[in-house]
């Protein structure tokens, strides 16, 4: 029966390290607007049954500055990254997509599934 524990432990470990080979960032600053939350709250709703990691960073603190220059934003971005091969994306078309939450969603999901696809 401890065999059986641990084997289904070491599946579990294994499971979570193999999602979170995809990463879905919301790059944003301290300032956030409601079009900034809009933005989040959609963001996450459009990625929560897709095989990827979503988080939030803030590029006001000193330790994630960095991605600013990493990956040339100049304003809040979703970017999706490739934690294995380093590849990323920036979603660049997302603020088209604003006015209209289905369109938004639509537009994330088929990014982030054509990255996944493109990143085998």
């Amino acid at each position: 029966m401890k065999k059986f524990f641990i084997l289904l432990l070491g599946m579990s470990l294994w499971c979570s390290v193999a999602r979170a080979e995809t990463i879905v960032s919301y790059y944003h600053n301290s300032v956030r607007c409601s079009t900034c939350r809009k933005i989040e709250q959609w963001l996450s709703e459009a990625v929560k049954d897709l095989p990827v990691t979503f988080k939030t960073v803030n590029t006001d603190e000193a330790e994630n500055k960095h991605f600013l220059s990493d990956y040339g934003l100049y304003t809040k971005s979703v970017v999706v990254t490739d934690s294995k091969t380093g590849k990323w994306k920036n979603l660049d078309k997302l603020w088209n997509n604003l006015n209209d939450e289905q369109s938004f969603k639509v537009y994330v999901k088929q990014e982030v599934q054509d990255f996944i696809e493109e990143t085998k």
